[in-house]
């Protein structure tokens, strides 16, 4: 009986979730499968099969190679999980996955010998001096830490846009990195990190934060790279992951490439492709240095009793939670700022200059934005004589005072019903004249239309919160307000929840399919005999044929069929030796041959 006989059959067996289970692990589409014995085809197609195989580690490939009763059942299971092994011999590869495990060596893969014998690599890196490596680690998770900070704080000032065939739009990647001063590569690496974390997400071709960013920015430098390095190491596949926490003592790099080659043979490219990325975001965030585990990730890898932010905290830059405060308007950072003390600040001034020192600039927008989400004048420079080394200098104590007086010369609001009657859709409003002069003349301004409503009103057809953030970009002192004339402060940030997964609807469907078409059969009996007559004829597979006699005997004649059409099947007789033509409807079975 064929493969694909004996598999369809098998399949029908399992229930509706083990089917999609499969279905994710074997297919990457469900077009043109309409039945139990196309989705068998499917499955024992050899570009299927070797997909199936790539995943599989050495010793179950060398199990499926030499079946042996002493064979341990847990190194099968990956592959019978796979629906790699033949149902009805435990141990032994169905015949469709021993050809093409067979045709390996023609491809430059392992022989089913070499799979059993061959040892494995030994590593070649010399390992370099641990504090070295520790100390560059350090450097590298401080700064891709210090990237990811910094990049939430742009989503929540405003979401990026994704292309629809992948990547940042050219506006929102240009603005990216000249924020954050990072090369081009840098931003891909980052939103990855950051993804993979779960503090930012990719929704409707949108990257904006999520819920977990706001408390992740609240943590301290140590906590943050821990969260980070942890769901790194969590995403880890198996085959990858594996090999990498065994090293924690040991160079990565190429000795860990050539063992994961080792132990999944069958990878390939695609293997190599994930292999590479992984390392590169193991440098990337500090994990490693030039390949060599820092000491932070090998108590990460090690699971160690003492706390892995103890360990993080040991190697990083100390945060500091003063500054000095410059007559030029400037604030300096002489190091990493705690967590409270940066947010706080950020919400006074706007970041200028990001590294170990960085430094931030207060304006009249600033303190402007600052009143507006509820701070008063006294509470700035309140904070300000707390942080600063150098106390508050004279022009920033007049700015906040200037522009805590001037607060609420411009009052932007959304459009009333009349005014959205007449296609207003939001409003600005002044008592001075000269200010409102200036806004409808600016050339910044221009795309929102403005146009004189009255004696102290600018309207524009643009939505309130376009309108708002144009005028607050420009630096002008404005404010928002509800229609009872109560200012609030609107909120720019965008926030997502965090996704899981879904299941791959196709394969729901599938299974739905699957289903109808064999109650379909079911109902009609001779039409599901017809089909497994069908897929015999294909494969030259002998059958046991029940066939219905005038006596009402049940007869059964072992055949090799060779075709059905017109309502009958001709076949050999593999008993007699002749040529046999059998009625469809007579035929109440079809078996394997014993």
């Amino acid at each position: 009986m064929s493969d694909t006989l004996a598999l369809a059959g098998r399949l029908q067996l399992l229930d509706d979730d083990h089917l999609v289970a499969l279905a994710s692990l074997r297919l990457h589409d469900a077009r043109g499968i309409k039945d139990f014995f196309d989705l068998a085809d499917r499955l024992l197609d050899p570009a299927s099969i070797d997909a199936a195989l790539a995943a599989l580690p050495r010793r179950t490939l060398a199990a499926l190679a030499h079946p042996s009763p002493d064979t341990d059942p847990a190194d099968l299971e990956p592959a019978a999980r796979l629906f790699l092994t033949d149902g009805e011999t435990p141990g032994h590869a169905l015949d469709a996955v021993t050809r093409v495990v067979e045709s390996w060596p023609d491809r430059g893969l392992p022989s089913p010998e070499q799979l059993a014998t061959e040892p494995p690599p030994a590593d070649t890196d010399r390992a370099q001096q641990r504090d070295t490596s520790d100390r560059m680690a350090a450097e590298r998770a401080f700064t891709a830490t210090a990237g990811i900070a910094e990049l939430i704080h742009e989503l929540r000032t405003m979401p990026v846009r994704e292309l629809a065939k992948g990547g940042v739009a050219a506006p929102d990647a240009k603005r990216l990195l000249a924020s954050l001063a990072i090369a081009p590569n840098d931003l891909d690496a980052l939103l990855r990190i950051a993804r993979r974390a779960g503090l930012v997400t990719l929704d409707d071709l949108l990257w904006s934060t999520t819920e977990e960013a706001l408390p992740w920015l609240l943590k301290g430098s140590a906590d943050r790279w821990v969260a980070l390095a942890t769901s790194w190491l969590d995403a880890l596949a198996d085959d990858i992951g594996g090999v990498l926490r065994s090293r924690s003592r040991r160079p990565w790099g190429a000795d860990a490439q050539r063992t994961i080659a080792y132990l999944y043979p069958a990878g390939g490219d695609a293997l190599r492709g994930r292999v590479a990325f992984v390392l590169d975001s193991a440098e990337y965030l500090g994990i490693t240095a030039n390949g060599y585990p820092g000491a932070a990730a090998r108590a990460l890898l090690d699971n160690t009793t003492e706390p892995l932010s103890s360990v993080a905290a040991a190697l990083l830059p100390a945060e500091v939670s003063n500054v000095y405060l410059q007559h030029d308007l400037t604030v300096i950072a002489p190091g990493p700022l705690t967590p409270d003390v940066d947010v706080r600040l950020r919400t006074l001034a706007d970041i200028e200059g990001r590294g170990l020192a960085s430094t931030y600039r207060i304006s009249a927008a600033s303190v402007t934005r600052a009143l507006a989400e509820g701070e008063t004048a006294e509470g700035i420079l309140s904070f300000f004589r707390s942080v600063s080394l150098t106390g508050v200098p004279q022009p920033v104590e007049y700015l906040v005072t200037e522009a805590s007086s001037r607060y609420g010369r411009l009052r932007v609001g959304a459009g009333s019903p009349d005014d959205e009657a007449r296609g207003i859709a939001s409003y600005v409003r002044s008592d001075d004249d000269s200010l409102l002069s200036t806004l409808a003349v600016d050339h910044g301004l221009a795309s929102l239309g403005l146009e004189h409503d009255g004696a102290d009103r600018l309207t524009s057809r643009f939505p309130f919160d376009t309108m708002f953030w144009m005028i607050s970009d420009a630096r002008y002192p404005v404010v928002a307000e509800r229609a009872s004339g109560a200012t609030f402060a609107p909120v720019r940030t965008r926030t997502a929840p965090r996704k899981a997964a879904p299941t791959p609807t196709p394969f729901v469907d599938l299974v739905a399919r699957l289903r109808e078409s064999a109650h379909a059969a079911g109902d009609a009996p001779e039409a599901w005999i017809a089909r497994q007559l069908d897929v015999a004829i294909k494969a030259k597979s002998p059958l046991a044929v029940s066939v219905g006699m005038p006596d009402d005997k049940t007869t059964v004649f072992l055949v090799t069929p060779l075709s059905l059409a017109a309502g009958r099947l001709r076949a050999i007789d593999e008993k007699a030796g002749v040529e046999r033509t059998l009625p469809l409807r007579n035929i109440t079975a079809v078996a394997p041959a014993p």
